[in-house]
Parts: C-alpha cells; structure tokens; sequence
C-alpha cells in the first residue's frame, strides 16, 4: 500500500505507479464482489423474456472488467520486478475496467429492479 510519509516516496514512485498499482487492487476486488453479489441475487431475475440472456452478459462483462483489473496488476508487478516503465496498456486498462465495471452492473441493476415490479 502507499504509505502517507511522502518522505518514503523513491524516484520510482514519481510516475504515479504505487498509485495506478493501488487503484488496480481495489478494482479488481470491486469487480470480485460485484460478481459474488450478482451470483448471489440471479435467482431474482426472471426466466421469461431476455432475462437471463442479460444476466449471462452482464456477468461476462463483469468478468472482462475483473480480468483487465487483474492483468493491470500483473503489468505493474511486471515492470517494477524488471525495472522498466509501464506499459500503455496498463493506462488503457485502467480506463477501460471501470467503464465496463459500471456497464455490467448496470445491466444487472436493471435486471434486478424490472424482477421487483
């Protein structure tokens, strides 16, 4: 974790990639819980009409927005065991990872509260 003494903060750090690696963490713990808690609600949306083609793709899209979150962490570690600068991509998956977050439970917000009514 990033430690509040700015006394602490290396040459390395500058780059802002104790910050990106933090914030690839608790994105994919997000994206972990959001899967649990779509699993543990999917009983609730209804079989009839698209409802669970929706639930199927909302998932997917949860766990493509869990799997970029996990692999910025692997480009993080990646470049700091090695010592070289980050990757773009890393840059697009941070961008990417919580629109597709946001998407996918929002599909499922929805599914859930069109089951309630």
């Amino acid at each position: 974790m990033i430690d509040d003494d700015e006394s602490r903060v290396s040459a390395s750090d500058t780059d802002g990639s104790a910050m990106l690696y933090d914030y690839f963490k608790y994105l994919t713990s997000l994206c972990v819980l959001s899967l649990g808690g779509v699993l543990a609600l999917a009983d609730r949306v209804p079989a009839d009409g698209r409802g669970k083609e929706l639930l199927v793709a909302a998932l997917g899209v949860l766990c493509f927005a869990g799997l970029l979150a996990f692999t910025g962490v692997g480009e993080m570690v990646n470049a700091r065991s090695k010592g070289v600068p980050v990757r773009p991509a890393a840059t697009r998956y941070a961008a990417v990872a919580p629109l597709l977050l946001a998407v996918g439970l929002g599909m499922f917000t929805y599914l859930f509260t069109r089951s309630l009514f």
